[in-house]
């Protein structure tokens, strides 16, 4: 089974305006990490693969792995400088195939950034979660 996630841009507002984007985008990041969540949950443990967590993860987080039954010493957890450096180690993570599951959190990425991503999860046998912040676009007047 394989999962690719890779939050959609959250572009105009609504035809009216009066759509909420705010919730739009909470409701999305929820879905995601329930379903994050559950593929955890899931997983078969393999000793000789790695979760790879790209970004900045909350202590918490580590916490509820460990306790999703995911070895500490079988995560690796890569703290880039830059977005940049950020999809590049995603995009090496995803290419190595040693992984069972990365996650990445990315921050603001070009809509060329994200595309690389998406055909690069394509062919990667990981498990794969990346989450990118939308980029607010003004609504046309």
């Amino acid at each position: 089974m394989k999962y690719s996630v890779l939050n959609k841009r959250l572009g105009h507002p609504g035809l009216w305006g009066h759509e909420s984007v705010e919730a739009k985008k909470a409701a999305t990041t929820e879905l995601n990490t329930d379903q994050l969540w559950a593929t955890v949950s899931s997983m078969r443990h393999q000793d000789n693969q790695w979760v790879t967590l790209i970004g900045r993860p909350s202590a918490d987080f580590l916490t509820q792995l460990a306790s999703a039954g995911i070895n500490k010493e079988r995560i690796r957890c890569i703290t880039p400088s830059s977005t940049e450096t950020a999809v590049w180690a995603t995009e090496q993570a995803l290419l190595l195939n040693n992984s069972q599951l990365v996650i990445a959190w990315l921050g603001h990425c070009s809509p060329r950034e994200e595309k690389r991503l998406q055909l690069v999860s394509r062919n990667s046998r990981s498990i794969n979660f990346l989450f990118t912040s939308p980029v607010q676009t003004p609504p046309l007047h």
